[in-house]
């Protein structure tokens, strides 16, 4: 495939072209615990996924900027100061040629990671394939969200690489309101898809992150497939109450006192009893500190209430940050999932 702008890292001397295929070496190739991810963002997924003793190997997104912070968090000498589990790993492919799920198949997915991680990729290898298609025209934070937009077909495809690759396990990361009145035909074609699945168990449930160690009151609509060989049923890991001690966002920020959505409500809640609200992408959110002064969060602080502290993202515009922390999967929810597939479902043993 021709590549553009490509650069070239002096300190390795490794070409690479951030604009469409990006490559971050992975050190054991023979992990056993291989996952997939499409509509990847910023990799919340992923990291949480890595979390739990996956390996991430290859990742995907249209948005072309996913892939600058995927580039900016390569590991690429030992002097490396981002945290391991934040920084980036095998492919990404990024961009509207190489990244969009409707441009391609699982033969595509094969031939990347042939070719730059020499691997080869047959169909049932993956453990977990997992991905969110966009949800801002389902979601009830979206003013202007449309019961026909085109990203609501995006799953589709989605599930026909899921049918094409044969992983154990797969995910799908959507908005609740998916299940609302507006959208009841998309969410019947949804399940019209699932049941042709025939290798294929599948069901639903919605989970909030704070219920699993997050830092945000964020529920989540999380559909999970089981391949039928497996022999084992559909389940998903309990939900707990939320340990205030560590994730009210006051023991996370202690100069904020108070907190608000912004968007839809004036609500006004306690920064040191409650867990942050939802992050939005539009960055809605105020903090008031001990004056009662209102202020936007700082980015800083955003990276702090998505468990992403260290990340670097210097370079990308303000609303593309905001955009991909407001849009991720939180990683204790993804760690929590990943841990209850390895030991209920894969029956790995640590």
């Amino acid at each position: 495939m021709k590549q553009k702008n490509t650069k070239t890292n002096s300190a390795k001397n490794i070409k690479y072209d951030y604009k469409e295929i990006l490559v971050a070496q992975i050190e054991n190739l023979k992990h056993q615990l291989l996952v997939a991810s499409f509509f990847s963002g910023v990799g919340g997924f992923d990291k949480g996924a890595r979390r739990a003793g996956f390996q991430s190997i290859i990742q995907s997104d249209w948005e072309i900027k996913t892939g600058r912070a995927f580039e900016q968090n390569i590991p690429w000498d030992s002097n490396c100061n981002i945290h391991e589990l934040l920084q980036s790993e095998g492919i990404f492919l990024a961009g509207k040629r190489t990244g969009d799920i409707t441009k391609m198949n699982f033969s595509d997915i094969q031939k990347y990671v042939k070719d730059h991680l020499k691997l080869i990729l047959s169909p049932g290898d993956l453990s977990v394939i997992i991905g969110g298609p966009p949800c801002q025209d389902y979601s009830k934070c979206n003013n202007h969200r449309n019961i026909n937009g085109w990203r609501n077909q995006l799953i589709f495809p989605y599930l026909r690489m899921i049918a094409a690759a044969k992983p154990k396990v797969a995910l799908v990361e959507q908005v609740p309101d998916v299940l609302c009145e507006k959208f009841f035909h998309i969410w019947c074609r949804i399940k019209l898809e699932l049941n042709t699945m025939k290798d294929y168990i599948w069901d639903y449930r919605i989970m909030n992150a704070m219920n699993y160690g997050g830092r945000q009151n964020r529920k989540r609509l999380i559909i999970m497939l089981v391949r039928r060989d497996l022999g084992v049923p559909v389940s998903f890991p309990e939900p707990t109450s939320p340990d205030l001690t560590k994730v009210a966002v006051q023991s996370l920020l202690p100069d904020v006192y108070n907190f608000s959505p912004g968007q839809f409500s004036d609500d006004i809640k306690s920064a040191k009893d409650n867990v942050f609200c939802t992050m939005t992408a539009t960055g809605s959110e105020y903090f008031y500190g001990i004056d009662g002064v209102r202020r936007k969060p700082t980015m800083k602080e955003r990276l702090v209430l998505t468990e992403l502290e260290g990340l670097n993202l210097k370079g990308i515009g303000e609303t593309a940050q905001k955009k991909m922390v407001g849009n991720m999967v939180q990683l204790s929810l993804s760690e929590a999932l990943f841990n209850h597939i390895k030991r209920e479902i894969l029956k790995v043993v640590d």
